[in-house]
């Protein structure tokens, strides 16, 4: 019985032994074979060898960082910085993997998470990269001209100067300085003539961005409104709250806000950003709003050669109020849209100034304001809007 109980144990050791060498042999071969094809430069053949390699059960931090690289090299940085975070998560201290999880995220425009690595990189790579722990990062400014085709309505204008200054290497406020103006038609009862006055509204905006870790970020806005008629002024106050998750390939957010019109109005929002070739050559936003009201927006972009990109949107369902783009735009306007759709062109014309041109045609509906129907029916009409805009990045 002694010796049966020693044969089998014998047997056991054997066996674990014939399997650990069979895992070292598989790693040593994939190991080679995996230097074999970065020296030469395989960049295609390495991505697809790796990622099949470590889907059958063989990992290690070798093989998945020189499967990043290459995927970097062919401008995928979404799998580059899922191998590279992968590594840089299991071994905090292994700075190469941390600095292509830094350089990837800032090549897929997540500047928030981009900071945040930045911030753990050791000093003399920050010093080579030109990282500052506060600065000035960015100027925007635009401006829009809006145009009806009914005649009832006049022409607008907006126009908007922003700048977003880095707070540390988590922090990152946005403020922005707004002026929109139009001329609003009352009616005169007395005399059934059509008094045009002139509305005036200032704005301000800001938006702190705190990034908890590398992919959770909380989102804190708010957005001042100052609508000036000749004899009344109408003070409004948005305040907006919202956390974003990132991951290599996409992106969700969840916003809840409200703002205190003529009514109070509150919108939550659902948003998904979606990379699907790993980089900005093709990439989607969709987002839900509901509370007040309810309405669906679609955005679709690509790169149409280098420095080129073409965006196309829409906006689906009524909108009396909406709060867009984190708040940084709101519209209020006595009009409701029944439809907004439009497309940009995005251009760079030099690696750290962007020019933006786009379009916006808005499907409205006219505001009875006369119950006697003998100012304005209701009726939809169109309003289209031009905008141009330059962002400047230090």
């Amino acid at each position: 019985m002694y010796a049966k109980k020693l044969l089998i144990l014998f047997v056991c050791c054997l066996c674990l032994y014939t399997g650990h060498a069979q895992i070292t042999g598989k790693v040593s071969e994939a190991d080679a074979h995996s230097l074999t094809l970065f020296n030469e430069g395989k960049w295609k053949v390495l991505v697809i060898y790796g990622k099949e390699t470590i889907t059958s059960g063989i990992d290690f931090p070798l093989l998945r960082m020189r499967t990043g690289y290459a995927a970097y090299m062919l401008g995928n940085f979404s799998e580059s910085l899922l191998q590279y975070n992968t590594v840089y998560e299991a071994d905090p201290e292994n700075k190469t993997a941390l600095y292509y999880v830094y350089l990837n995220n800032l090549y897929l425009n997540n500047t928030t998470a981009a900071r945040y690595y930045a911030g753990l990189l050791p000093a003399e790579t920050k010093e080579k990269e030109g990282l500052q722990n506060t600065k000035i990062s960015s100027f925007q400014a635009e401006f829009s001209y809006k145009s009806p085709d009914d005649t009832a309505r006049r022409n607008a204008q907006y126009a908007r100067i922003g700048f977003t200054t880095e707070l540390g290497y988590r922090f990152q406020l946005q403020q922005s300085l707004a002026y929109y103006t139009l001329e609003v038609n009352t009616p005169l009862s007395s005399t059934n003539r059509v008094l045009y006055q002139r509305l005036q509204q200032p704005e301000y905006y800001a938006k702190l961005t705190y990034t908890a870790t590398g992919n959770i970020s909380i989102i804190g806005a708010y957005h001042f409104l100052s609508d000036k008629f000749p004899n009344s002024t109408l003070n409004t106050h948005v305040f907006l709250g919202g956390v974003k998750y990132s991951h290599p390939y996409f992106s969700i957010q969840a916003n809840a806000s409200t703002g205190n019109f003529n009514t109070n109005y509150s919108q939550f929002d659902g948003i998904l950003t979606f990379y699907p070739l790993g980089n900005l050559n093709v990439y989607s936003m969709s987002r839900i709003s509901f509370g007040t009201q309810t309405n669906f927006t679609q955005v679709l972009g690509a790169k149409l050669m280098k420095g080129v990109w073409l965006e196309g949107n829409s906006t689906f369902g009524t909108q009396n109020y909406l709060f867009d783009n984190d708040a940084l735009y709101v519209k209020n306007d006595a009009d409701p849209n029944l439809f907004k759709g439009g497309g940009s062109l995005y251009t760079l014309l030099s690696p750290k100034c962007m020019l933006s041109i786009n379009y916006t045609l808005e499907q409205r509906q006219k505001l009875n304001n006369n119950p006697t129907n003998i100012f304005i029916p209701n009726t939809n009409y169109f309003q289209h809007s031009i905008n141009g805009g330059l962002t400047w990045k230090f």
